[in-house]
C-alpha cells in the first residue's frame, strides 16, 4: 500500500490512534492510569505539579524509518526533531506542532513547543510511539 493509496480497506490505526490523543488532549482528564498511546486519560505521572496537557510521540514512516521535521531555532538556524504534538486532526490529515528536547539546569529532560507546525497525512505513517504525557506551557 502506498502513502497515496486511499482505496484501501478498514481504518489507518496511525490515524486512529492520533485522532484518540487529540481527543484526550481537548479533554484533559486525569485517573491516574499508566501512560501510553492508548491510556484514555492524560497524565497518570505528571510531577511538575502541573497537569498534562499533551501526549507525546513520534511517527514512522512506511519503511521504518523515524520521522523527522525541521523548525527555526532562536538563533536563526534550523534544527528537526522527531517529537510531536497534535494540534488538530481532520479526517486523517493533522496539524502537528513540532516539540523540542531540552534539558532543564537540573539535567532533567523536558519538552518544549517550537513556532513550527507542520501539515501530515497520517495514511503515511505505519507506526506511532508515544514518549510521555507532560505540560508544555503556551499550547
Amino acid at each position: 500500500m502506498s502513502c497515496n493509496d486511499h482505496n484501501h480497506k478498514g481504518s489507518n490505526c496511525v490515524c486512529d490512534i492520533v485522532k484518540f490523543i487529540d481527543s484526550i488532549q481537548d479533554a484533559q482528564d486525569d485517573m491516574g492510569c499508566p501512560t501510553s498511546c492508548l491510556n484514555p486519560v492524560l497524565g497518570a505521572s505528571h510531577s511538575h505539579g502541573m497537569m498534562p496537557n499533551t501526549r507525546v510521540f513520534s511517527l514512522y514512516g512506511k519503511n521504518g524509518d523515524l520521522f523527522f521535521a525541521e523548525f527555526l531555532t532562536a538563533t536563526c538556524t534550523t534544527d528537526s526533531s522527531q517529537f510531536f504534538r497534535v494540534e488538530s486532526v481532520d479526517d486523517c490529515c493533522a496539524v502537528l506542532r513540532v516539540l523540542r528536547l531540552v534539558s532543564n539546569n537540573m539535567a532533567v529532560c523536558e519538552f518544549e513547543a517550537t513556532k513550527q507546525c507542520i501539515v501530515v497525512d497520517l495514511n503515511c505513517f505505519c507506526g506511532i510511539a508515544c514518549i510521555e504525557d507532560v505540560f508544555i506551557p503556551g499550547v
